[in-house]
């Protein structure tokens, strides 16, 4: 399988590792900014292997071994970015690109002793889970920012993985695992401001859609 095949079926899996749907073609493009017909000539490739099933104007969804696959891949790809945060010190922002080289050629003795290595964890810097050797993943319902009203206490548990959203959440000091006690929020466009301990916050109405956790 080659490293393109591979990011699509990862891809394709990301979009429905927590739901049974058919993801549209017109997604798959505009996520990775290519032509329909590219993206249908990859589909195309994919289904005659086995990894994926594709119904024209309905849309894509990954076979048994295409869902296998995407939860290898991932777990792999999940392993890596959490080894370039804890152990290289560099930031959530950075490390999509890096992990999604190193897991084209990490074999499954590498896969078994990174995980090891890093105390066998259940979830990513961006608090995605992170798959079980047996593709099985912890399924938890969260509530986004955009939903917390006023007087709440929002605990992060996970942001999208989004580079520019990333770096925008730690300019501002934002985590997994911080708490925030809404203060205020314009009904305009729905900006939040909030507690960080101490510290007052701002966050942007279009970013709370994109940050997920418990409200208390």
């Amino acid at each position: 399988m080659t490293r393109h095949e591979e990011e699509y079926i990862r891809h394709i899996y990301s979009k429905i590792e927590f739901k049974d749907r058919k993801i549209k073609i017109k997604e798959i493009a505009d996520d990775f900014n290519y032509s329909k017909q590219s993206v249908i000539e990859m589909i195309k490739k994919l289904k005659a292997r086995g990894y994926v099933s594709y119904i024209p104007y309905k849309g894509v969804s990954l076979s048994i071994e295409g869902r296998k696959i995407g939860a290898r891949i991932t777990r792999v790809h999940r392993l890596w970015e959490l080894f370039l945060v804890r152990e290289l010190d560099m930031s959530w922002d950075e490390i999509d690109k890096e992990a999604q080289l190193l897991q084209h050629a990490t074999s499954e003795l590498l896969e078994e002793k990174l995980y090891n290595y890093l105390g066998r964890p259940d979830y990513c810097p961006h608090g995605d889970p992170i798959p079980d050797e047996n593709g099985k993943i912890p399924k938890k319902e969260y509530n986004t920012l955009a939903e917390a009203k006023l007087g709440d206490t929002f605990v992060i548990h996970k942001v999208k993985d989004d580079p520019a959203l990333l770096k925008y959440l730690e300019d501002k000091g934002i985590k997994i695992g911080i708490q925030l006690v809404i203060q205020s929020i314009l009904e305009y466009d729905g900006m939040i401001y909030a507690l960080k301990g101490d510290q007052e916050l701002i966050i942007s109405g279009e970013s709370t859609k994109s940050i997920y956790g418990i409200i208390n």
